[in-house]
């Protein structure tokens, strides 16, 4: 019997380069090791089929839960609204919990 716990599990993809840079973030917030894979991929689309240049984020296998809760986490946020920053007025997305202008923390959530 082998030991899985330290195999590279993909636990997100997307085609938005963006996005996977922030999820990639919020795990490393956790002190959760990840890798994006398929990220040089995304300059072949048009010579490659665009279903295969996806980005695919990986954590080892005993780490899958706590990334999966993180990700639930970000999947529901994204359904809020925008939030303005009480500090700087600027106007933030749902995603994120400091305001990129200013770095206060928002105010408005739980």
């Amino acid at each position: 019997m082998t030991d899985n716990s330290f195999k590279w599990r993909c636990v997100f993809t997307t085609d938005n380069l963006l996005e996977a840079h922030i999820v990639k973030g919020l795990l490393s917030q956790a002190r959760i090791a990840s890798r994006l894979d398929g990220e040089p991929l995304l300059g072949g689309i048009g010579e490659i089929p665009a279903d295969q240049a996806k980005l695919s984020l990986m954590v080892y296998e005993i780490k899958v839960r706590a990334a999966q809760k993180i990700l639930l986490d970000y999947a529901q946020k994204q359904l809020t609204s925008d939030w303005r920053c009480n500090h700087c007025t600027e106007l933030n997305g749902p995603a994120f919990q400091y305001c990129w202008q200013c770095g206060k923390q928002n105010d408005q959530s739980e």
